[in-house]
């Protein structure tokens, strides 16, 4: 995959706003952390996307997919018609992930809090069957109000999964607020999941390709004695000043206040 990030916001960009798409700011906040992902780490065959040898991932933020989306048509495991249909009946993408392993999507998220539990059951399965695959989960910050992920984080303390590294999309925004005047704020919540896995617990800019390629390496490179949790300090609506930061465009796709897509422009 030769795409830039710049190149992958901008086509994301495209994607929502024709087909008028919301969700485009949860979309952009995730840009490097899967292009790095994707280029230098995990472990697929393109062209055998149903090999059983390769990693998962879990996109648990599943309404903010697009990214993730894009990325795979580049690879070939999209095809262009599923794009140019997107979230219609002759389609199967749709705003929220709907699990199909031939495409690489791995589960049905979007539904928030089901992603991290689905992800640690993977993990266990492949430790019991001595499998040395890795599992890759991406959490949004708002998504971690949800009970349901810490019980799975005290298992996966539990079972020492150390083929597991969770990626916290911290972008201190969900759906109608900021998430510290939701539930927890950022900083209290690297506290605690520093305290699941202090040996393998990382916070960086998740828009930093070189500090993503540095936590990264250490997941997949040293020998880790727990899973590893990485929290992604991210902007949402990156790069897209227009809907930077602002909660209205967590549903709202900017053609509806009079925005017209010009490349040159981003």
């Amino acid at each position: 995959m030769n795409l830039t990030s710049k190149e992958i916001q901008k086509e994301v960009i495209k994607f929502s706003c024709d087909t008028k798409a919301g969700h485009l700011g949860s979309a952009l906040s995730t840009v490097e952390i899967l292009k790095v992902l994707f280029e230098k780490f995990l472990k697929y065959d393109k062209n055998n996307v149903l090999d059983d040898a390769r990693d998962r991932i879990v996109f648990s933020k599943g309404h903010g997919a697009y990214a993730y989306y894009i990325i795979l048509n580049h690879l070939g495991i999209i095809p262009d018609f599923e794009l140019d249909k997107f979230n219609t009946t002759e389609s199967s993408l749709k705003g929220c992930l709907v699990q199909n392993s031939k495409y690489m999507i791995e589960a049905s998220t979007g539904s928030l809090g089901h992603g991290l539990p689905i992800a640690v059951g993977m993990a266990q399965s492949f430790k019991i069957q001595k499998k040395k695959n890795k599992v890759i989960c991406i959490v949004g910050d708002g998504e971690m109000q949800e009970g349901s992920n810490y019980e799975a984080l005290i298992m996966a303390s539990q079972f020492s999964l150390d083929n597991l590294l969770i990626i916290i999309d911290a972008n201190d925004l969900q759906a109608m607020d900021y998430v510290k005047d939701v539930g927890i704020d950022n900083k209290h919540l690297s506290k605690i999941l520093k305290a699941f896995s202090s040996d393998n617990f990382y916070e960086i800019d998740g828009h930093n390709e070189n500090a993503l390629k540095e936590v990264y390496a250490k997941f997949y490179n040293q020998k880790n004695n727990n899973f590893s949790v990485v929290v992604a300090h991210t902007i949402k609506g990156n790069s897209f000043p227009m809907i930077q930061n602002d909660t209205k465009y967590h549903y709202r796709c900017p053609t509806e206040d009079g925005y017209i897509y010009r490349e040159e422009e981003l």
